[in-house]
């Protein structure tokens, strides 16, 4: 799974889409749950316990991912703010960012170049804990995508051998 951070205001919309969704699914367990109520008191069984078991793992699971996202979308925006943080010290050095490395620009520079080499390894520093905290973050989420989804998968194959 390849999880870019695309643009941050789509990945928080579908997460909060996603958190809407959930309401709306455990909306439907209260209602299930009385109906069944209503059928106990008729003295009838209750037909609905895997009906609402299932929506309400469907309603958890669309609610966690929903949140991951958000959270996902925090952090790129947090690691931006932070990457423009460092934009003066790396103009002021005639440095540059490329990827994940802190490198000098090309061209002749009026730094001299020990202050230039040591700016360059605080900026690297600095870089390397941003990224580290983005690379954690997308790491966490790729699990719990990774989980849910088998979770999810899971709910759908018993939904479909119940009927």
């Amino acid at each position: 799974m390849s999880l870019s951070p695309g643009d941050p205001g789509s990945t928080s919309a579908l997460g909060g889409a996603l958190r809407t969704q959930a309401g709306r699914l455990a909306d439907l367990v209260v209602d299930l749950e009385a109906a069944a109520s209503r059928a106990a008191r008729g003295g009838h069984t209750d037909p609905t316990p895997r009906e609402r078991d299932l929506l309400t793992r469907a309603a958890t699971q669309l609610d966690r991912v929903g949140g991951l996202l958000q959270s996902w979308t925090t952090t790129v925006v947090e690691s931006a703010a932070r990457l423009r943080t460092l934009e003066p010290a790396l103009a002021r050095c005639d440095l540059v960012v490329e990827g994940h490395l802190v490198v000098e620009r090309s061209g002749p520079s009026r730094v001299e170049p020990g202050e230039r080499l040591a700016e360059r390894e605080r900026l690297q520093e600095l870089l390397n804990r941003v990224t580290a905290v983005r690379s954690r973050e997308l790491a966490g989420l790729r699990r719990e995508l990774e989980q849910s989804g088998a979770t999810l998968a899971a709910l759908s194959d018993r939904a479909r051998s119940s009927t």
